[in-house]
C-alpha cells in the first residue's frame, strides 16, 4: 500500500468522524501551549507581566476545552428533537399513522419521512454542535473564564513583587543645556565705555 493511499485513508476516516468539537478543542489545546510559551519568549516585557499573561492565557485554555467539549456534545443532542418523522411528514398523515390508520399512504409516508430524518440527523447533529462550540465561546467561557481566573489572577498579581518602573523614552525629563556666560573682569587690557558727560572714550569723529 502506497503512502498517498494511506494518507487518503486517514483524511477520509477523520472527515467522516470529524465533529466541530474535535476541531475548537485541538485550536484551543494549541493555543494553551503556544501562547504562554511565546510570551514568556518576548524579551522586551516586563518578567512580572509576562509571567501573569502567560499563567491568564494557560488557565483560560484550560477552562475553554471541557466546556467546548461539554456545550458541543449537549447542542447535538437537541438534533435527535429535530430530526423526527414528524417533521418531515403531513401532520394530518402523521396523527393518522399514531393512531393506528396504518393504510398504504399513510405508511408510505411515514416511511419517506422516516429516511429524510435519517439522513439529515447526521447534518442537524454537527450544525448544532457548531452553534454549541459558538455560544460557548461568546457567553459560557468569558462568564467562567471572569468568574473564576479574575479573582485568581488578582491574588496573584497581589502577591507578586512590584516591578521596578521604568521612565520611557517619551516621558523622560529633557536634558539640561548649560550655556556659556562669558565672565569679563575689568584689566589693563580692557577699558570700560562710559556715556557720562566729563570723560569719552573712543574714536573722535572730526576736529572737535
Amino acid at each position: 500500500m502506497s503512502i498517498s493511499n494511506t494518507l487518503e485513508k486517514i483524511c477520509t476516516s477523520m472527515g467522516k468522524n470529524n465533529k466541530p468539537t474535535y476541531v475548537v478543542m485541538a485550536i484551543a489545546t494549541v493555543k494553551g501551549i503556544c501562547r504562554p510559551m511565546f510570551t514568556m519568549m518576548d524579551k522586551k516585557e516586563n518578567p512580572e507581566t509576562k509571567k501573569y499573561t502567560a499563567i491568564r492565557e494557560g488557565l483560560t485554555e484550560i477552562i475553554a476545552i471541557p466546556v467546548y467539549w461539554a456545550c458541543g456534545e449537549v447542542a447535538g443532542k437537541l438534533s435527535n428533537l429535530f430530526a423526527n418523522p414528524k417533521n418531515f411528514m403531513d401532520k394530518a398523515l402523521y396523527k393518522q399513522y399514531k393512531s393506528g390508520q396504518k393504510s398504504p399512504e399513510v405508511v408510505k409516508a411515514f416511511e419517506r419521512a422516516k429516511e429524510l430524518a435519517e439522513n439529515n440527523l447526521p447534518k442537524m447533529n454537527k450544525n448544532l454542535m457548531f452553534m454549541g462550540v459558538c455560544g460557548a465561546a461568546l457567553f459560557v467561557i468569558p462568564a467562567l473564564c471572569s468568574a473564576a481566573i479574575k479573582p485568581l489572577m488578582n491574588k496573584i498579581q497581589k502577591n507578586a513583587k512590584p516591578a521596578e518602573k521604568t521612565l520611557d523614552i517619551n516621558t523622560q525629563a529633557p536634558a539640561q543645556v548649560n550655556f556659556y556666560t562669558p565672565n569679563f573682569q575689568h584689566g589693563e587690557t580692557f577699558k570700560r565705555m562710559s556715556i557720562s558727560p566729563d570723560r569719552v572714550y573712543g574714536m573722535k569723529v572730526g576736529g572737535v
